[in-house]
C-alpha cells in the first residue's frame, strides 16, 4: 500500500514536470521573436576626394590617413600669348596636410602663397547615404584662416584679431547612380576685418550657396562643374539685401563675383588630380566666396589643378 502510494506520487511529480517543460517550450514559442535592428549598408561615396575644383566635398578619408594637398591657380587668360594663356602671369597656391582621425573626422593645417594665409579646417561627417535608406551624406567644414601680412596692411587701430576670418559650410550629397553625384552646399563666411578705405560698401560677413556635380565617364575619369554664389554681398548684376531697415541696393563694380568651375578628374584609391577652369584665383572657400574679381562669363578664366595624395597608417 505504501509502496503504491510512493509510486502514484513519483507519476505524478513526473508527469508535471514534463507539462510544465511543455508548457514553457509552447509558451516561448508563442511570443514572436523580436526582429534584429541591422543598419543598411552605405552607399558608394558621392566623391572619392576631399576637395573637387574649388569648392570641399563630404568625402573623408579612412581613419588614420594621412592626405597631402596640393593647389595651384594660373594667372588669367585675359593677357593672351603675353604670359602663355596665363601660365606666366601671377598665380596662387596651397599645400595642406590633413589627417583623419576617425572615418568621420578630419583635421588638417594649410599654407596659401596670396595674402600668406595660414589656415586650419576641420570636416565632419556625421550622417551617411544608405542603400536603401538615408538618402543623404551630411557633413560639416569649418575653416579658420590668418592673413600673415604686414600688419600695416590692417591700418592704424590694428589688432591681431583682425587677421583672422571664419568659414562655416553644410554640405549634403547623394550619389544617384555610378555616374551621377551631386552637392549642395550652404556657407557663411566672416572677416573680423575688411578694407572700406577703396570700398565703402565692403561688407564683414556673407552667406553663400553652392551646386558641384560629378559625371563618371570611366572608371577612373569624370567630368565636375561647380557654381558658388554669393548671396549676400553684392553681385553683378547688383544684388538687393536688406541692412536693418534700410534697402539698398550695391554697386556692381564692387561685387564679389559668382565663381563657376568645369573641369576633368581622375581618382584612384590613393591620389585625386583636377584639372579645370575656373574664375576665382583665391583657394580658401572665404576667399573664393568674398574676394572674386573675376567674371568666367565676361572671360576672366583661369586654369587650375588640384592633387592630392593618400597614406594609411
Amino acid at each position: 500500500m505504501h509502496t503504491s502510494i510512493i509510486s502514484t506520487k513519483r507519476i505524478i511529480l513526473a508527469l508535471a514536470f514534463v507539462f510544465s517543460g511543455l508548457g514553457t517550450i509552447i509558451a516561448q514559442d508563442s511570443i514572436p521573436a523580436e526582429p534584429e535592428v541591422t543598419q543598411k549598408p552605405l552607399a558608394k561615396a558621392a566623391f572619392e576626394s576631399g576637395i573637387c575644383m574649388d569648392n570641399i566635398t563630404v568625402a573623408v578619408p579612412p581613419s588614420k590617413t594621412l592626405e597631402f594637398v596640393l593647389q595651384h591657380r594660373f594667372g588669367t587668360i585675359q593677357n593672351g600669348w603675353s604670359d602663355l594663356g596665363g601660365l606666366w602671369g601671377a598665380s596662387n597656391i596651397r599645400l595642406g596636410l590633413n589627417f583623419s582621425i576617425t572615418k568621420n573626422l578630419i583635421v588638417g593645417l594649410g599654407t596659401t602663397k596670396n595674402s600668406r594665409l595660414q589656415d586650419l579646417q576641420v570636416k565632419y561627417a556625421f550622417m551617411h547615404q544608405r542603400k536603401g535608406g538615408f538618402p543623404l551624406t551630411i557633413a560639416y567644414y569649418f575653416n579658420l584662416s590668418l592673413n600673415a601680412t604686414n600688419k600695416t596692411k590692417f591700418g592704424d587701430d590694428y589688432k591681431f584679431v583682425d587677421r583672422l576670418a571664419y568659414y562655416n559650410e553644410f554640405m549634403f550629397a547623394r550619389r544617384f547612380n555610378g555616374m551621377l553625384s551631386a552637392q549642395l552646399g550652404i556657407s557663411y563666411t566672416h572677416f573680423n576685418k575688411v578694407d572700406r578705405t577703396s570700398d565703402s560698401s565692403a561688407r564683414n560677413d556673407a552667406l553663400a550657396f553652392s551646386l558641384l556635380g560629378r559625371i563618371k565617364v570611366s572608371p577612373q575619369s569624370s567630368i565636375v562643374l561647380a557654381y558658388t554664389q554669393p548671396i549676400v554681398l553684392n553681385y553683378d548684376p547688383a544684388f538687393i539685401v536688406r541692412d536693418g531697415y534700410n534697402w539698398m541696393e550695391f554697386p556692381k563694380n564692387k561685387a564679389p563675383y559668382a565663381n563657376f568651375s568645369l573641369g576633368w578628374e581622375v581618382s584612384t584609391s590613393t591620389h585625386a588630380f583636377h584639372l579645370y577652369i575656373s574664375a576665382a584665383q583665391g583657394i580658401l572657400p572665404s576667399e573664393v566666396v568674398m574676394h572674386n574679381t573675376n567674371n568666367f562669363f565676361n572671360g576672366f578664366i583661369l586654369v587650375g589643378f588640384n592633387l592630392t595624395r593618400l597614406w594609411s597608417f
